[in-house]
């Protein structure tokens, strides 16, 4: 779950409903994925379905609001980014592979205390990354090239999750799957500005929210969505 406060409780949306946002941006920039578009594109979308049970209701994270995706334990992170890989690979085999390639990426780097633990995790990646090599190559995509989307993957994962809510900041550090530095903010009127070189167009995108009550259980306020603008910078 990704959450913003608002002024009477927080807005929520929903991890796999993150994924969709994050297709909607895709469609919006310049770059291109090296391997299926077909496949690249339901492995953006579906990159978090392993929440979609998870996320049907908010749950009292640690800090006295609702349960946002920082604060799982780690096996319990680990065993959704599974479940995430599992179900992008029913859309499509590249899909399958980009995703593997991303959780291993993301848990890879993650610091872990408890050596157990560590080592668990560090088999775990171990097995995506064999897995997102394997399903590339059954596609004919090569390491340089499932390398490069699964940064593209990362770029539109941020600015989906920028866009939800997380972070809060008004300006965002990006990287491009090249490797080259893309700077983005929000402007006062609540759009995100992105450099023109990433965005070639305007574009608006649907943010699908819940509005929940402030204090736990967290009832239900209302079920929407809001609209934000990408815009080009100058």
């Amino acid at each position: 779950m990704i959450r913003r406060p608002i002024d009477d409780g927080w807005e929520l949306v929903a991890q796999p409903a993150h994924g969709r946002l994050a297709a909607d941006i895709l469609g919006c920039l310049a770059e291109r994925p090296r391997g299926p578009a077909e496949g690249f594109r339901a492995a953006v979308a579906h990159h978090d379905d392993g929440w979609s049970e998870r996320d049907r209701a908010p749950r009292p994270g640690p800090d006295g609001g609702p349960e946002t995706f920082l604060d799982l334990p780690l096996v319990e992170h680990l065993a959704l980014s599974e479940d995430s890989v599992r179900r992008a690979g029913e859309h499509h085999p590249y899909a399958e592979a980009v995703v593997a390639r991303h959780v291993a990426w993301l848990h890879g780097a993650r610091p872990v205390a408890d050596p157990e633990a560590a080592a668990v995790r560090d088999r775990t990646v171990s097995r995506w990354r064999e897995t997102a090599e394997r399903q590339a190559a059954a596609v004919g995509v090569g390491p340089a090239d499932l390398d490069h989307d699964q940064r593209l993957c990362a770029l539109v994962d941020l600015l989906s999750l920028w866009a939800a809510g997380w972070p809060a900041a008004d300006e965002l550090e990006l990287e491009r799957p090249g490797g080259e530095e893309a700077d983005a903010a929000r402007g006062p009127d609540g759009a995100l500005r992105l450099s023109a070189s990433l965005l070639p167009a305007p574009c608006r995108v649907t943010v699908p929210v819940h509005v929940v009550a402030a204090a736990e259980p967290y009832a239900l306020v209302a079920a929407s969505t809001r609209t934000l603008d990408l815009v080009p910078a100058p």
